[in-house]
């Protein structure tokens, strides 16, 4: 399945050498196999995919460590606000100007003092409710791969000459190294 940029997807299914063009031939390959489809790995790109397999054998050998990919960032934390949802009403219950939350603490009072139940008055306030109301939500750059290389933990993203120059992926970019002082490597 081609994607914009003429890039095209890749689905894996781990012990399994053949590459998947579509998610529905790798489901049925699965299916067809008696293995969970849960395990299928999606690929941007063919050169994702290989640069994949490339990390994997670099830190076997023990050039990296730490090895993960499809790794999320908040470069924007979601946006909320307080809104009024609705009044709550509170009956309050005296009884010698005493408040008490529910009926049976004013009756227990009552009886600890040898008053009448007729002495227990009820009276109602409202109360506004507040729910938190997100009108934003959170922006997140997710990394190809991060890795450590020498002590330094390297976030890189297999990006072609085309979505190198996309605005969203420059913004997120500058995003990134502005919100967590990562510098992208674009391979």
């Amino acid at each position: 399945m081609a994607m914009k940029f003429f890039n095209k997807k890749v689905y894996i299914v781990p012990g399994n050498a053949h590459r998947f063009r579509t998610e529905h031939d790798a489901i049925y390959y699965c299916n067809q196999h008696g293995i969970d489809t849960s395990t299928i790995e999606k690929y941007d790109s063919i050169k994702e995919y290989d640069r994949w397999i490339e990390l994997q054998k670099m830190q076997a050998d023990g050039r990296i460590s730490d090895l993960r990919r499809q790794v999320e960032y908040e470069i924007i934390p979601e946006q909320f606000e307080m809104a009024h949802v609705r009044d709550r009403v509170i009956n309050d219950w005296m009884v010698e100007n005493e408040h008490y939350h529910t009926r049976r603490e004013a009756e227990a009072y009552c009886r600890e003092h040898g008053l009448q139940f007729a002495s227990i008055t009820k009276s109602h306030r409202t109360e506004p409710v507040y729910k938190k109301v997100v009108y934003e939500q959170n922006a997140v750059y997710t990394a190809d791969f991060v890795f450590v290389e020498n002590g330094v933990t390297v976030v890189e993203d297999c990006k072609s000459e085309f979505t190198r120059k996309e605005k969203d992926y420059v913004l997120r970019r500058k995003l990134m190294l502005h919100v967590h002082g990562i510098r992208i490597v674009e391979t």
